[in-house]
């Protein structure tokens, strides 16, 4: 996400990442893991802070392990990336929806939907992985 942000995205609040666009960057990185990974029984999770009730986020699950990567956005969290089973600072957030990840991006509109699969390919263009 960094490498591609450099030339700005088409989806515009991805140029802020990870600052408030941790639902489009959870739904880019579910497609990633499905589609290009193979995993499966993923989980979108939004929560509402139990302390401070204006403050929502949104993390992917896959079994008891929390992945996020826009946590850094919060100052009360200096890892840039969190993969932990059972994360202890994901615990501050009081589950309010889960749901199954839409690879496809079909929950979106029309707009929303072809900026994010652009900026999803060019993304893509900057990762060096192995397929499984």
């Amino acid at each position: 996400m960094l490498k591609a942000k450099v030339d700005g995205f088409q989806f515009d609040l991805l140029d802020y990442f990870p600052v408030n666009c941790c639902e489009c960057s959870s739904y880019l990185l579910a497609k990633f893991l499905i589609e290009e990974i193979g995993f499966s029984s993923l989980r979108i999770v939004a929560g509402e802070n139990r302390h401070k009730k204006s403050q929502r986020h949104i993390w992917i699950k896959y079994g008891e392990t929390d992945i996020d990567i826009t946590a850094n956005q919060f100052s009360s969290t200096a890892k840039t990336v969190i993969v932990e089973t059972h994360s202890r600072w994901h615990q501050r957030f009081k589950i309010i929806k889960v749901e199954k990840p839409k690879p496809k991006l079909t929950h979106l509109n029309q707009e929303a939907k072809s900026a994010l699969l652009r900026d999803y390919k060019k993304i893509l263009s900057h990762l060096t992985y192995s397929k499984n």
